[in-house]
């Protein structure tokens, strides 16, 4: 399970010492840092933090401004390591203003050993430039040079911010190792702060001590200041693998929130709310409870030509789904909050996600439905905080429709979504439901169709030896939801077709139809055409043929040695697959795959694999089904080796002999058994684990 420690400190923060008071001394490099060649704590790795030193505190010389210093030295071990020369700093601004942070005193070398002697090949500052992220990021982009296997390459710089109470966090884990990683924030006792480590590494420095008078005031007030000082070593690189949320769930760090202030003046604000401050807030912020608001009286006039006054409830309720869902276009930004506005954003038919789904929520609202906006962090965005709100770190929000049968979360920002389906970006723990008539709630944010797939495929041997025959697959729930999104996203059905067809070593790929393409609440159906000259060996008399071209497990997707995070598919999964393969009479299977039958622990899932021979015609037919949607690290090895198992079995290919080879190889045979496996059933199979 993940390690969260949190620590409610009340601190207040300043500065009294020098910028620099703990760093390292930049370009004072140690001979033996440029023999090495690999590091002892991970062979794989192909860079190396050797060290890394920030601090953090707010400078009254500055105007009070937060200062940061960052300072890193790494090892370059090999050519796949040259691309950490490459620095992205962010930062923050507000779109319209001179509130945007700044970044100064950027020096960065790189130091090589040649003939014995130490070489310095300085950063240009004329190589350093900054570009426009979007309306609240830029980033500020500088590439070392002469970088190359074996180089040891430094930067330094400090960063400005006028945003004094937003304290600057820290990441001790990254994508690389690091030998050691220390920070240092200086706090001012008049801000309390709500302080996290998070991860799964413990701190092997963790100091607070008291700095006397290191913050004045321009009317004369002194405050004093905790200087915190933490730090880890031999620090693993964090290595994502498939099926994760945001690595900023794992990673170890430390995260800052600010809940007061103590002015010299004796007055306190309290910055940290409670829920039932946001709620109060969100009902009266006029891009949010405003917008609903009018909303819900804007699109009255627009409702009753969707329906009759006898429509039941939930025919209603997907009329008017389908009618903003369709008359939306999203611009590509997700929110919680409207851009443009209901009435905007309804008349030039696009919008981001909040002014999609806000629109969505006053319209079921005006229907006289019981709708409410939930505000929800995804996938890639890191789990929402559940102790004390946050509200910046929820990006995205989807509208709970409560009816007399039901109730579900809907997302008309989506053409392809059904009713009641919200993407698999949008299930990251919990999400919060705003009530305009009581106090908000947690509910959770869970799938609400699996990943759903059956490949049926017919085809057929022929006296030439080529093999034709037709694929029809079938996909549902979460699976058809991300093939309509593959397919839309190429310009033409052809293209889509072509890039496709074109993945497909030695075989003629043909697509006969896709039904249900622009039918969202319906199961998309791809009819395939299909034609390849099988294998033989050099008698020709034998031919080989792999019944897995299209196998829903090519390989292992889990390679990691030890996952401390868990395996997150988002959604429970069942992928059936038939194969039924006529061969000529004068053909005789000599081989074919075996059966398996395997069952994870606790029914968490299973993978059947069987055979059955019926004259000329032999039926393979596979399952793989895993019910549930998170597997917790201390399962992932049982799932690793699931897997590895997996592809083990789909290694069987079918070997076909002409009957002549094989009656004079029966004759030639003290014990011949020709293989004719059963076909797979549920009495006897064993678990992994």
């Amino acid at each position: 399970m993940k390690l969260f420690l949190t620590l409610f400190l009340c601190l207040f923060f300043s500065y009294s010492l020098t910028a620099q008071e703990g760093d390292f001394n930049f370009g004072e490099i140690p001979k033996e840092d440029f023999f090495m060649t690999s590091y002892a704590g991970d062979s794989t790795a192909n860079a190396v933090v050797l060290k890394e030193f920030g601090n953090t505190f707010i400078d009254n010389t500055q105007d009070n401004l937060l200062v940061f210093n960052y300072h890193v030295r790494i090892k370059i071990l090999n050519t796949q390591g040259v691309d950490q020369a490459n620095f992205v700093v962010p930062i923050h601004k507000v779109s319209g203003s001179t509130h945007v942070e700044n970044v100064y005193n950027v020096k960065g070398s790189t130091f090589n050993m040649v003939n014995g002697s130490v070489t310095e090949t300085d950063l240009k500052q004329k190589n350093i430039f900054t570009q426009n992220k979007d309306h609240y990021t830029d980033l500020v982009k500088f590439i070392l040079p002469d970088v190359h296997a074996g180089s040891v390459i430094e930067v330094s710089y400090t960063l400005f911010s006028p945003f004094i109470y937003n304290f600057r966090g820290w990441n001790f884990q990254s994508n690389i190792p690091k030998m050691y990683s220390e920070y240092w924030a200086r706090i001012p006792a008049n801000f309390d702060y709500n302080i996290s480590l998070v991860g799964y590494y413990k701190l092997i420095e963790n100091e607070r001590s008291l700095v006397k008078d290191c913050l004045t005031s321009f009317n004369g007030g002194k405050a004093d200041c905790t200087l915190m000082k933490l730090g880890m070593k031999d620090i693993p690189a964090f290595k994502g693998e498939k099926y994760m949320t945001s690595p900023k769930n794992f990673l170890s760090a430390v995260h800052f929130e600010l809940s007061a202030i103590h002015r010299f003046d004796g007055s306190s604000e309290k910055v940290a709310q409670t829920w039932s401050d946001v709620d109060k807030s969100l009902t009266l912020n006029k891009d949010f409870g405003i917008q609903l608001k009018r909303g819900q009286s804007f699109f009255k006039k627009y409702l009753d030509t969707l329906y009759s006054q006898n429509t039941d409830e939930l025919s209603k309720a997907r009329k008017i789904y389908a009618f903003m869902q369709n008359h939306y276009r999203w611009d590509g930004y997700d929110g919680i909050l409207c851009e443009n506005g209901i009435k905007e954003s309804f008349d030039k038919r696009q919008g981001n996600v909040g002014d999609i789904n806000l629109s969505l929520a006053a319209a079921l609202r005006a229907g006289g439905f019981k709708a409410n906006p939930v505000l929800l962090s995804t996938r890639n965005n890191g789990l929402p905080p559940d102790m004390f709100p946050v509200i910046s770190d929820f990006n995205y929000v989807l509208v709970q429709l409560q009816l007399p049968q039901q109730t579900c979360l809907l997302d008309a920002a989506d053409p392809s979504l059904p009713f009641g389906v919200f993407p698999v970006a949008c299930i990251n723990g919990n999400g919060r439901v705003i009530y305009h008539d009581k106090p908000s709630e947690w509910i959770p944010v869970t799938a609400p169709v699996r990943l759903e797939q059956v490949n049926m495929a017919k085809i057929s041997l022929n006296d030439s030896g080529d093999i034709t025959g037709t694929i029809t697959k079938t996909y549902r729930g979460y699976l058809a939801l991300s093939k309509r999104e593959e397919i839309h996203h190429y310009n033409s059905l052809q293209d889509y077709i072509t890039a496709t067809g074109s993945q497909w070593n030695h075989i003629t790929f043909i697509h006969d139809s896709i039904s249900n393409l622009d039918n969202p609440d319906t199961a998309l159906v791809e009819n395939i055409d299909v034609k390849w000259p099988p294998s033989q060996d050099l008698s020709a008399d034998k031919i080989i043929f792999n019944p897995f071209f299209q196998s829903y497990v090519s390989e292992n997707p889990f390679k990691l040695a030890i996952r401390n995070y868990p395996v997150d598919f988002g959604a429970p999964e069942k992928l059936f697959s038939v194969l039924i393969f006529d061969f000529p009479k004068d053909y005789h299977i000599i081989s074919s795959p075996d059966d398996h039958a395997m069952l994870l622990p606790d029914g968490g899932g299973r993978y059947l694999l069987g055979t059955k021979i019926i004259g000329n015609q032999l039926i393979i037919t596979t399952l793989l089904e895993q019910t549930q949607p998170v597997y917790q690290p201390e399962e992932y090895q049982v799932l690793k080796e699931f897997y590895n198992r997996i592809v083990q079995a789909q290694r069987g290919v079918i070997v076909l002999s002409k009957n002549w080879v094989y009656l004079f190889q029966y004759e030639n045979t003290l014990s011949p058994v020709p293989i004719l496996p059963a076909v797979f059933h549920d009495t006897g199979i064993g678990a992994i684990g």
